[in-house]
């Protein structure tokens, strides 16, 4: 069975202060002392979900809910993919650390400055991995990735980073089932902010509002998060309702042979200058996830396993037949040109 997390933060109802209010704060205090719930970040908490002690919380913040006297404004609504599901999820995310100007693919060949790296990474901005990592691939004889070594930007020599390229995409992945694509893709056309392109991959993180109708009708547990969490009162309400982030979804027949894949991360286009970005992250099989674990170079917390699916469900489509592949972060033409550049 997956593990279900939920991270959420009370609030006194109509708090829309940008910090919340004072109201909010003597609500929080009162409810997670009595809950004996451990604080992070001033006012979140988080519920392992099937806990009797998370039964006891939601059990109370739906009774303050009901009385008027606080609500839950914001939640998050996870899923992760436990030990138990392995045999049906053997791919799975690397998931990295972010540092902004660290590696940069603005320019005709990808860079790096030393000084922006934090101490002991291995994989940094969801492709840049180190140089024991790119060790640890060849020593287990893993298949599927082209490692292209960054240039320094720096004037320091230090360890030396790479781009790590993997020939075949996971897929365009699926939807969740929970999720209505059509109402949703509308207002995807319709605002000129949205790149039309964020439509042709699956959703797996989405807000209530997106939920298909009906959902929950069998769904215990989606049941019960839409009794704490009722939609929010007005589109501009600093009560955010209920976010779920769902474990990524994939197509088993779209999954490559090989040790390593990417998926998209963000929105493919030009920069300023005309040059096209593509971004990608890494996806890695289980074999690829033990030789890192087991050379001490990521604990098991840093990967997130994705579904395996056979078959879409009943109204999910299939984005795999109907979009073209997804493109790798360089065509054969830039990658040729950088082998050929490279340090």
């Amino acid at each position: 069975m997956p593990r279900h997390d939920l991270t959420l933060r009370v609030d006194a109802p109509d708090d829309d202060a940008p910090f919340s209010s004072a109201a909010s704060a003597n609500l929080r205090k009162r409810i997670y002392a009595e809950l004996k719930l451990k604080v992070f970040s001033v006012a979140w908490v988080t519920l392992r979900l099937g806990t009797p002690k998370a039964d006891e919380a939601i059990a109370l913040l739906i009774r303050e809910r009901e009385a008027g006297t606080a609500v839950v404004g914001t939640a998050h609504f996870s899923e992760k993919v436990a030990e138990g599901d392995e045999p049906a999820s053997d791919w799975c995310l690397l998931s990295t650390p972010q540092v902004s100007g660290s590696f940069s693919l603005w320019d005709d060949y990808p860079e790096y400055k030393p000084v922006s790296l934090p101490a002991k990474a291995h994989a940094l901005n969801h492709c840049f991995v180190s140089e024991r990592f790119v060790a640890t691939c060849e020593r287990a004889g893993l298949r599927g990735v082209e490692f292209l070594r960054c240039r320094n930007a720096g004037r320091k020599a230090v360890q030396p980073w790479f781009a790590a390229l993997p020939s075949r995409a996971l897929g365009r992945g699926l939807d969740h089932p929970w999720f209505e694509r059509e109402r949703w893709v509308r207002h995807v056309q319709g605002d000129s902010h949205k790149r039309f392109d964020a439509i042709e991959v699956g959703q797996s993180q989405f807000h209530q509002f997106w939920l298909r109708p009906g959902a929950a009708e069998s769904e215990p547990l989606l049941r019960r998060m839409l009794q704490l969490c009722p939609m929010p009162p007005k589109p501009e309400s600093g009560l955010f309702g209920l976010s779920l982030v769902m474990a990524p979804r994939y197509l088993a027949r779209a999954e490559p042979q090989e040790d390593f894949a990417y998926v998209p991360w963000g929105e493919d286009g030009p920069n300023r200058k005309g040059k096209m970005m593509r971004f990608r992250l890494l996806a890695l099989c289980r074999r690829v996830r033990d030789a890192l674990i087991a050379d001490d170079l990521f604990k098991p917390r840093d990967f997130r396993r994705v579904r395996s699916v056979a078959s879409p469900e009943p109204g999910v489509p299939d984005l795999d037949a109907l979009y073209p592949p997804i493109a790798p972060m360089y065509s054969a033409e830039e990658l040729s040109a950088m082998r050929r550049a490279q340090p």
